[in-house]
């Protein structure tokens, strides 16, 4: 059982980690080392375009896409609003509001000590805290993420901690 767990795990593993690379030219350099830091989804925009603030409860307790009328840069990311409001209330407070991990996946971080982008509408605010995940077909890591929030916390810091040094 405990083999067939352990494949499993590594099946899953090596799969995210083939996710394409994108190449990059001399100009997209800037754009590439900020794309290192976060999870922009190749687009230079956080949570694919989703709102931060729309996750929680005054911002409306759901995922919901921002617009590009309303974006907001700040440290050198691109997030979308779904309102003025979510954007000043971002702008008032931006670490309240931003994704744990730089908004890669919060389970890839704790199991595989690997950036992993995500599905941002596979989510979880915990302990005041937005958690994104990847989401697919045969993998629901939100999920396995629920199974045991306490120690996929302390895993991912760990891990994120040494990533980020």
């Amino acid at each position: 059982m405990q083999i067939t767990k352990t494949l499993k795990m590594a099946g899953i593993a090596a799969s995210l980690l083939l996710l394409p690379i994108a190449t990059m030219s001399a100009q997209a350099a800037q754009v590439q080392s900020v794309q290192e830091r976060f999870d922009t989804l190749g687009m230079g925009v956080a949570l694919g375009g989703f709102d931060p603030v729309s996750y929680f409860p005054e911002g409306g307790g759901k995922a919901e896409k921002g617009f590009v009328k309303r974006d907001l840069k700040y440290n050198g990311i691109t997030y979308r609003f779904a309102s003025d409001e979510n954007r000043e209330r971002f702008r008032a407070n931006p670490d309240k509001y931003l994704p744990a991990y730089n908004g890669w996946c919060a389970w890839a971080m704790a199991e595989l000590n690997a950036k992993v982008d995500v599905e941002p509408t596979s989510y979880q605010v915990y302990n005041g805290k937005l958690y994104v995940f990847y989401d697919h077909a045969t993998l629901n890591t939100r999920a396995l993420w629920l199974k045991d929030p306490e120690g996929m916390l302390a895993k991912a810091n760990a891990n994120w901690k040494g990533q980020t040094k």
